[in-house]
């Protein structure tokens, strides 16, 4: 049932992973050059967290090109297309939580993975709301996708993934 809601949350994460994987590539770019050396243990845990978030990352950019593939990237389709891709839709965040619980997340990276979690407990929680209303009927179906477009941009979960470093491309899940 909430299957829906996890592609949602795949496409905002998949997008996110791509501002991620922008930021990255500028930071790394900018690296000062000689100078002091930072110490190997807080060195360590950014070299893992941001090892983390990039993996993410390329795995939030997956997802989002077969979500494209799938239904274009738009985000309020038809009911009528929106059954009709209802099962590759599922596969699709199936296959991507199964890649994702596969990512080790390092202890340095607990609040960038809450961030993550928060987000896609979000997308799961859209995905059911648009399903249910999708088995009441278009009328019941067009309303909510109206309330998501008024609401879901605004949910803190997303603002949060993306300040912890994960691209746009991540709100794909």
């Amino acid at each position: 049932m909430c299957r829906m809601g996890r592609m949602r949350a795949i496409a905002i994460a998949a997008s996110c992973c791509v501002l991620l994987a922008a930021c990255s590539s500028t930071s790394h770019s900018s690296a000062p050059g000689p100078g002091p050396v930072p110490s190997s243990s807080s060195s360590s845990s950014g070299d893992a967290v941001q090892s983390y978030i990039n993996a993410v990352n390329a795995l939030c950019d997956g997802l989002e090109q077969k979500i494209n593939a799938l239904n274009g990237g738009q985000f309020d389709i038809p009911l009528k297309d929106f059954l009709a891709q209802l099962a590759r839709h599922k596969k699709l965040e199936k296959d991507f939580d199964h890649r994702l619980a596969a990512i080790a997340v390092p202890h340095a990276a607990a609040t960038e993975a809450r961030a993550l979690t928060a987000y896609i407990a979000f997308a799961n929680k859209l995905d059911a709301a648009r399903l249910k209303a999708a088995r009441q009927g278009a009328a019941a179906y067009k309303r909510e996708i109206d309330a998501e477009k008024n609401t879901a941009a605004s949910d803190p979960s997303i603002a949060a993934l993306a300040a912890a470093g994960f691209s746009q491309s991540c709100t794909a899940r």
